[in-house]
């Protein structure tokens, strides 16, 4: 009996959402789903000004979020933000809006975290930097991302 209530409390773990938090993605050469690293490059300025990236490890292919300098100073519900984006990037979100609405329902953030996130994006003009790779900044970049993630409202 006792085996029998293990393999079914197991595979009702099995089936149960993820831990809220948790940062999962597909191996770049085996496919296998994993836990992302998370790499720490805050001393360092990405090339394009990247607050951090979705990527992979070159040798074993396990996901990885590289952070870099303008995540360091980056107020933390900010970096929380800047995390479960990139998690959703791992998560075949591949657009910056989508995975931005994606962040967000992640977060399931109040009425005044979702200020707070929209006021940073818009005050410090996020990805200005970044233009080359998506066409939009500060308010225009907010302005899409609540359109697509809300319809109308919050913009």
């Amino acid at each position: 009996m006792r085996p029998c209530l293990v393999a079914l409390l197991l595979s009702l773990f099995a089936c149960t959402p993820a831990i809220a938090g948790s940062c999962v993605g597909a191996n770049s050469r085996t496919g296998q789903s994993q836990t992302v690293q998370e790499v720490y490059r805050t001393g360092i300025s990405h090339p394009r000004r990247f607050f951090a990236e979705a990527t992979h490890d070159r040798a074993s292919g396990r996901p990885q979020i590289v952070y870099y300098g303008r995540y360091g100073t980056a107020p933390g519900y900010f970096k929380s933000f800047i995390r479960n984006h990139e998690c959703c990037h791992h998560n075949g979100h591949k657009d910056e809006i989508a995975a931005n609405c994606c962040a967000l329902r992640r977060m399931g953030l109040s009425a005044s975290g979702l200020a707070a996130v929209r006021t940073y994006i818009v005050s410090k003009d996020v990805n200005s930097e970044t233009a080359i790779d998506y066409s939009g900044q500060g308010s225009l970049f907010w302005s899409k991302t609540a359109s697509r993630c809300f319809g109308s409202a919050q913009r």
